[in-house]
């Protein structure tokens, strides 16, 4: 299962949403429940989903889930697991 593949299914389940089919070019102003609040959950669920934390500066930066990919693979996600 790649990256973004199990992005998805964290968007997902945050937000309680089976329709959501996230691409990199995916952003908040197109999932409607993305607020500040769910942003933190999320943030929170795809730091256990991979293992890893995020900084506050990293978390500052994402613009669309593109980034959230690129930042994982730097932390060293493996891109097929």
């Amino acid at each position: 299962m790649t990256i973004l593949e199990r992005l998805n299914g964290v968007f997902r389940d945050v937000f309680a949403d089976e329709t959501i089919v996230v691409t990199r070019d995916t952003n908040a102003s197109q999932i409607p429940a993305w607020d500040s609040f769910n942003h933190i959950s999320l943030i929170t669920s795809i730091e256990e989903t991979f293992s890893v934390q995020f900084t506050t500066r990293e978390i500052g930066a994402f613009t669309c889930v593109g980034d959230v990919v690129d930042l994982l693979l730097q932390k060293g996600v493996s891109e097929q697991s």
